[in-house]
């Protein structure tokens, strides 16, 4: 996968968790895989007060 493609993946499943209002990802760590679990990230990104917020984004393949 591309870089920007897997941007704009993080940026879409932040904004359905969090909303529009997050801009800009600061880190996006991987979280180590569980075998039979969706992939996760720990994404970082600045709130409109500031404020750093982790969330943490699930990646699975539907069937």
């Amino acid at each position: 996968m591309k870089p920007i493609e897997l941007r704009t993946l993080i940026h879409t499943a932040l904004n359905k968790k969090a909303g529009p209002q997050y801009g800009d990802i600061l880190t996006a760590e991987p979280i180590p895989p569980v075998p039979g679990e969706p992939v996760r990230l720990r994404v970082q990104a600045p709130d409109p007060m500031g404020a750093i917020r982790t969330h943490l984004i699930e990646i699975s393949e539907e069937t």
